[in-house]
């Protein structure tokens, strides 16, 4: 897989100024996640210093990107590996700069999380008493595809999760 690029700020991409469509009003430049990112039909990239109250943000580009692309159906599992992929970079990654690619394809949704840690992940059983350790074995259970691929400066961490159904590429506005 090769590494992801991005050019503008995530308000671009999502087409509306931040504020009217993140959480607490607050917008993604303000000590949040937001780097630059793209949309471009059905595939939407960022370059992001990963933040914990900047992953929010990311969330809520990723559904607004999967509804505008009528990925519902693949909302709840692409949220939630996009959440554990940027976490895994804030707490192991060693620097919390990174870049996700979501795209939209004919049958489900492709996400890629690319860091600068040489360091693969592990996917393992938590102990039961443990707070957490389980969200890559929870991925990979939930998703349709899982792996890493090493890259020249760091990894790509990619996941797919299938939708049901034939579906349209984009929406009102957007898609191929």
């Amino acid at each position: 897989m090769p590494e992801l690029l991005a050019q503008t700020a995530v308000q671009d991409a999502l087409g509306r100024s931040p504020s009217s469509r993140c959480p607490s009003g607050d917008s993604p430049a303000s000590g949040s996640s937001a780097g630059r990112s793209r949309a471009l039909g059905a595939q939407w990239e960022a370059t992001l210093t990963v933040t914990e109250r900047g992953i929010a943000y990311i969330r809520h580009a990723v559904r607004a990107h999967l509804r505008r692309w009528d990925r519902e159906d693949a909302e709840a599992v692409t949220v939630l590996g996009v959440s554990e992929l940027l976490t895994n970079v804030l707490r192991h990654a060693g620097t919390p700069e990174a870049r996700i690619a979501v795209r939209a394809e004919t049958a489900g949704v492709y996400v890629v999380v690319s860091d600068l840690d040489r360091r693969f992940p592990v996917v393992g059983a938590a102990d039961l008493l443990s707070e957490d350790g389980r969200g890559l074995a929870m991925l990979e259970a939930l998703a349709d595809g899982f792996g890493v691929t090493a890259t020249p400066s760091g990894k790509d961490v990619w996941f797919r999760v299938a939708c049901t159904g034939a579906r349209r590429l984009g929406g009102p506005g957007g898609g191929t």
